[in-house]
């Protein structure tokens, strides 16, 4: 820069040692696949500082196209946008048998029925005392009315009374015989009683009283807990028995006794809760936001009037919201459905887009005098020169590691990929046109002296920063202390040691990573709703899913022999629990045995002539007989006069417990396979509502091994492709590479599992990884020097960026520690395990591996490191830099 040439050891460019060539001779000439990475590297920079000159030169038309543009893809959000929170769809894989299977059932076996529950937990539910309040519990519940609904107008009959099941059955809910009671009395009645007086059906206490004393023996002296179950008739409209229910719920909320905890829940609390947490918890994306514009006024300028740059902060705030809505528009566009998890997509842009908007702003603060030098438009051409790859490569990457995840068989991942897919698209063309634009006019305000709050105010000539504003402490630490540190022998064996042991630990973790599910986890941890269900799983645990064996297209009258083998392989079946199987066809066959006088001239050897006596047998039997009307809902008949034809059937069982995902499974297929190897599909099919679940859970691990795989090699590629150096693409997958195994190990160490969240969340990490890693090994391709030098050079340059990206992205999500939601709490585990383990691997151990095996520079590379000896309180070379220009100089300055 001062017109003197420079020595001749400054010049020229790193050999494959990492040493710099004394003479054009001592230079090996490149081979195929160099010269093929250098026209691939020349063909982008040169095509990235094309647009840098031609958006530096038009600011106000790029941003202008750009918000036209962006405008015109969000009418998609406006005109087409969709919200799904059917889980029994968006979880399910498209392909999935159960969902027809659900279809079918759902259109054959229509549920009108909605329950609104109530569970009190006492010392002895079964005291009088206690009894007497559950019962103004009770009153309290049916004298709510909704204008002219009341629970009476809208309750399951059953024998004449509205049904609600409860220990209260045993006197009928007569308030004047259960003032009366003693505790005497009541233990009597729970002990004696088998059979409802009010409904006349079986009745049991373990249905309804929890924690039951004595343990063992049959004689009940007390509970803790009794529970409460209201059934409704859903009328047409269903909107009248919400609105009942949710007028219930807040008379359970404001309790019934102070002596009695009450648990409440309704059939429409599953979609309430699940949905409101969600909505709660984007009040603390607002204050993310709020925190990221902070950190970015702080990062991306001065404190003083001229060169901090908030405006340039909030542009940057505004790429990422337009990122948004490009993606909701065109998503919306062409059909997909915005789903929960879709509520984590502005966190995900947030960090890829800060990031990149670091890189950006780093780079011009990296730019050599020289070049500081040139007009604006031309330094807005080298800034994107450099930053543009850095930024591709990452883009790139993120996009196709999501469009791996886009072919998953699961509808809500495949919606969320896709929706992501967009709005990394929409963060990089933004990023190299809309906030390059604002850049621009952000350094021709402060080449002016304007103000940068006051824009329109012009700061006088001999206006000086105040100098605690020209010092950039953290470039300083990266300078002068930490790029030496990490290069001292010692340093760096310490650096591998710590980064092998964890690989080893977390390799451990990662393998013993279980597979596991439970629905109560989409709950707010502190909502009424979690409370009920963990009361519930705790007092009445019940047994496990309830499902069906649904047959429909087939000779009934010639599967004799197939109805009993089914009966018997089904009710010794070591997932399914003793006498739960119901099965019709055995209980009309032991009727038939009876030789009913209704069965005279239409069997023979008891079973019937033909499918028509069959037919009409079996009608007589469910609509006549008293153990053939329990089956009478489980036979669909087409007709009911005339010929008769059977339509659809079930025999209902129930599984016992399971203790994981993985036994559930188990169970859900060895059912599936013994009833294939009965009949086939067309003709019988198992079905339980929880098996949408356990199908899920069925292949959720295997797509995420396949997504994370797939990904993964697409991120290689890619990196080969655009950093054009295969050495350095394989350092830098070896990082993204040893930060999932370390985020999937430290996963089970803290207890979380595999399932849909757990899933989504490794593959977004799959983009956040590489980000930290592609950056530094992009950068220390651009330098020349030995290993060492271009170390520093790269820590100097993209230290700041990668750490302040990181860094922004934790300030996001940090406050989703505190959220009650299982998504985001998830979320801000991995994500930060993400952030830590993809800044260590980034600044730290891929430094150390760089200094030792690092490869050779581009042939397009020209800067160098500075050296350790500059005075940088006195760095005077330009007052529109960001922070003082550390990491390079030209190597061509020395032609000036």
């Amino acid at each position: 820069m001062n017109g003197h040439p420079e020595k001749p050891e400054m010049n020229g460019h790193a050999t494959s040692n990492g040493r710099v060539p004394s003479s054009k001779d001592d230079e090996k000439k490149p081979n195929v696949l160099q010269r093929i990475a250098n026209k691939i590297i020349w063909f982008f920079e040169t095509g990235f500082e094309k647009i840098g000159i031609f958006v530096s030169t038009h600011p106000w038309k790029t941003i202008l196209i750009s918000v036209i543009i962006t405008g015109l893809f969000c009418i998609g959000a406006g005109v087409n946008f969709t919200e799904t929170n059917d889980n029994s769809v968006i979880w399910v894989p498209a392909d999935s048998d159960f969902l027809a299977h659900k279809r079918y059932v759902e259109s054959a076996y229509p549920s009108t029925t909605r329950f609104f529950y109530l569970i009190f937990v006492s010392s002895n539910v079964m005291s009088a005392a206690v009894i007497k309040e559950i019962y103004n519990a009770y009153d309290a519940i049916m004298n709510i009315n909704s204008g002219s609904t009341n629970f009476s107008s809208i309750c399951l009959m059953s024998g004449g009374n509205c049904l609600v099941t409860s220990v209260l059955e045993l006197w009928s809910y007569d308030n004047g015989t259960i003032s009366g009671l003693s505790d005497a009395t009541i233990q009597t009645a729970v002990n004696n009683e088998t059979t409802s007086p009010m409904y006349k059906s079986p009745w049991e206490a373990t249905k309804v009283l929890g924690e039951r004393y004595p343990i063992s023996g049959s004689t009940i002296s007390s509970a803790k807990a009794a529970i409460m179950t209201f059934y409704i008739n859903t009328p047409d409209d269903k909107s009248i028995a919400e609105a009942w229910e949710q007028l219930a719920l807040d008379r359970a909320e404001q309790g019934f006794d102070k002596n009695i905890k009450t648990y409440y829940f309704a059939t429409r609390s599953r979609s309430d809760e699940a949905g409101d947490t969600i909505r709660k918890d984007v009040n603390l994306l607002s204050v993310g936001y709020l925190l990221v514009i902070i950190y970015l006024f702080i990062v991306f300028g001065r404190l003083n009037c001229v060169e901090q740059r908030v405006g340039l902060s909030l542009a940057g705030i505004i790429v990422i919201g337009m990122s948004l809505g490009f993606s909701f528009g065109l998503s919306s566009a062409a059909g997909w459905e915005y789903g929960p998890l879709h509520s984590i997509l502005p966190f995900l842009l947030l960090g890829i887009g800060v990031d990149d908007m670091f890189v950006v702003v780093g780079s011009y603060q990296s730019l050599s005098h020289h070049e500081l030098s040139l007009p604006l438009t031309q330094r807005m051409g080298k800034l994107l020169r450099h930053a543009g790859v850095s930024i591709l490569v990452t883009s790139v990457t993120d996009i196709l590691a999501f469009g791996i995840g886009a072919t998953t068989t699961l509808p809500a991942l495949k919606s969320f990929c896709i929706f992501s897919c967009l709005g990394i698209l929409g963060l990089f063309s933004l990023s190299i046109t809309f906030f390059l634009a604002c850049f621009t006019l952000d350094i021709q305000r402060t080449e002016q002296g304007r103000n940068a709050c006051i824009c329109c105010y012009k700061h006088k000539p001999d206006y000086k920063p105040n100098k605690c504003s020209q010092r950039n402490n953290f470039n300083i630490f990266l300078r002068k202390y930490y790029s030496k540190l990490i290069l001292k022998l010692p340093v760096k064996i310490v650096v591998v040691v710590i980064s092998v042991g964890l690989l080893g630990l977390n390799i451990w973790g990662f393998v013993n990573l279980k597979q596991d599910y439970n629905d109560n986890w989409f709950f707010p941890s502190d909502s009424y709703a979690y409370e009920f269900n963990e009361m519930k799983d705790k007092y009445f645990p019940g047994g496990g899913a309830i499902g069906g064996v649904y047959c429909k297209n087939i000779d009934y009258h010639g599967s004799r022999s197939r109805f009993e083998l089914l009966n018997t392989t089904l009710s010794s079946n070591q997932y399914i629990t003793n006498g739960s199987v119901d099965s019709w066809f055995k209980s009309y066959t032991d009727w038939l045995d009876g030789s009913p006088a209704a069965a005279s001239g239409k069997t023979t050897n008891n079973y019937p002539n033909s499918e028509n006596d069959f037919a009409d047998l079996l009608y007589t039997f469910v609509t006549t007989e008293v153990t053939g009307k329990r089956h009478a809902r489980y036979i669909k008949f087409l007709n009911s006069t005339g010929t008769l034809d059977i339509g659809t059937t079930n025999i209902p069982y129930q599984h016992i417990s399971f203790d994981t995902a993985a036994d559930e499974i188990v169970a859900m297929d060895s059912v599936v396979d013994l009833v294939k190897g009965i009949f086939s599909e067309s003709e019988c099919f198992p079905y339980a509502r929880f098996y949408l679940q356990w199908q899920t859970n069925k292949v959720i691990k295997n797509e995420l091994f396949r997504n994370l795989g797939l990904a993964a090699a697409c991120v290689f590629v890619v990196t080969l492709v655009l950093i054009a150096n295969l050495w350095t693409s394989l350092l830098v997958f070896s990082c993204v590479i040893m930060t999932l195994v370390d985020v999937a190990g430290i996963m089970h160490l803290w207890g979380l599992s595999i399932n849909i969240v757990s899933c989504i969340n490794l593959v977004i990490a799959i983009g956040l990884a590489v980000d930290y890693s592609a950056h530094i090994g992009h950068c220390f391709m651009t330098f020349v020097g030995d290993r060492n030098e271009r170390v520093k050079a790269t820590l100097v340059e993209m230290g700041n960026p990668v750490f302040s990206g990181g860094f922004s992205t934790f300030l996001a999500f940090i406050l989703l520690a505190a959220s009650k939601s299982y998504i985001f709490t998830t979320f801000f585990q991995i994500f930060f395990l993400v952030v830590i383990f993809g800044l260590f691997h980034g600044l730290v151990y891929l430094p150390v591996l760089l200094s030792w095996i690092g490869p050779s520079a581009y042939s397009t590379a020209d800067r160098r490191y500075k050296g350790d000896d500059v005075d940088l309180d006195n760095n005077k070379s330009s007052s529109l830099q960001g922070h003082d220009n550390l990491a390079m100089k030209s190597t061509v300055s020395a032609k000036f």
